[in-house]
């Protein structure tokens, strides 16, 4: 595997955690991190649909985890476990920053609260929640 220098590449995104091994360092199923990568298939109307993926991965191969893509799933594993927060939830919070914030790595770009049942950002000195697309 190669590697851009230094100069040209932030190696914080360089790809170089295999899922296995992402899975054990952030101590979850490899299961879990897995359809928070890619997705999950679930049943909707009589068909299966594929969930959007929660974490973009840096590595064009799809096979390996970069620094920053093991930091957003370990904020996101927070999220799940110390706060509560639901999946749907976090899902919604995440795309509704991505599109009205204009971020691209909500998870490591935006600061978010929560009360264990939404997740909340501030803008200009204001709590909006994310979750519930801004109310």
């Amino acid at each position: 595997m190669t590697f851009l220098s230094t100069d040209l590449r932030d190696t914080r995104h360089a790809p170089a955690y295999s899922l296995p091994d992402a899975a054990h360092y952030l101590r979850m199923p490899v299961a879990t991190l897995r359809s928070w990568l890619s997705g999950r298939w679930y049943p909707a109307g009589g068909k299966k649909r594929r969930s959007q993926r929660l974490i973009r991965l840096d590595d064009p191969t799809g096979k390996y985890l970069s620094f920053i893509n093991l930091v957003e799933a370990h904020v996101l594993a927070g999220i799940r476990r110390h706060h509560g927060v639901k999946l749907p939830k976090v899902r919604r919070a995440l795309e509704y920053v991505q599109r009205h914030f204009d971020v691209e790595r909500p998870l490591i770009d935006q600061a978010f609260q929560t009360d264990g049942l939404d997740l909340f950002v501030e803008q200009y000195g204001h709590l909006i929640n994310a979750s519930r697309e801004g109310q």
